[in-house]
């Protein structure tokens, strides 16, 4: 524990106000409101921010924020107040008796993605990787033609009879995922690349067949929603 009269401040990740990791240390107050306003900088990059967490087999909506803490010294209250996102003065107060609640903020965190060829741990992708490999790679050449559908947590991507498939967490991140890539390639101007939407009813069987042939998966985990199903 620190030394009584000792000012220390960290910088923590939480998710539905639960301790993640810890992200920064400092002596002083205003190292760490740097060192915090460049996380919120970071943050506002982020393109396709993870909105789902696995917790013991359920997907769970993600909530993260990052908090400043100050090691309390004498005299301190139990008690913040600090601005919410509506500019409100509210009360915070710290579950740790040693820690007072000084700032915090919304935090997004970039999500990666499994794409059917690479590990699918060690080797997850982002958002913008596959756009600028599946979808802006050779869009403005006619002869190879790209469609876009989505099939349960999966978002395919067909070029000239070639499958790439990426794997969502949820239903849900496959619709989101198709959403953007296809403003990202209006806004690139993407000429040979059209959005079919999801995939019919009429067409499940032949999308299930190519996808078999080319996984070897069985129909039962093909036709899952999840990640976790």
């Amino acid at each position: 524990m620190w030394k009584v009269g000792k000012k220390i401040f960290k910088i923590i990740l939480t998710n539905h106000s639960k301790y993640k990791k810890r992200l920064d240390t400092a002596l002083t107050e205003a190292k760490i409101y740097k060192k915090f306003n460049k996380l919120k900088e970071e943050s506002d990059k982020v393109i396709f921010p993870i909105k789902y967490n696995n917790e013991g087999h359920v997907m769970v909506e993600s909530e993260h924020e990052i908090v400043i803490v100050k090691c309390k010294q004498p005299g301190d209250s139990d008690v913040n107040k600090i601005r919410d996102e509506y500019g409100k003065y509210v009360n915070y107060e710290s579950d740790d008796d040693n820690w007072i609640i000084i700032d915090r903020a919304p935090y997004y965190i970039e999500e990666t993605f499994w794409v059917y060829g690479y590990h699918p741990k060690i080797q997850r992708k982002t958002f913008l990787w596959i756009f600028e490999n599946f979808i802006l790679k050779d869009s403005k050449n006619k002869y190879m033609f790209k469609s876009v559908q989505v099939y349960a947590n999966k978002v395919l991507i067909d070029c000239n009879g070639k499958y790439e498939m990426v794997i969502c967490k949820t239903e849900s991140d496959a619709i989101r995922m198709y959403n953007l890539l296809e403003d990202y390639a209006r806004k690139n101007k993407c000429k040979y690349v059209v959005f079919l939407g999801m995939v019919g009813k009429r067409h499940v069987t032949d999308t299930l067949d190519r996808l078999q042939k080319m996984t070897g998966w069985s129909r039962l985990k093909l036709r899952r929603r999840s990640t976790r199903a």
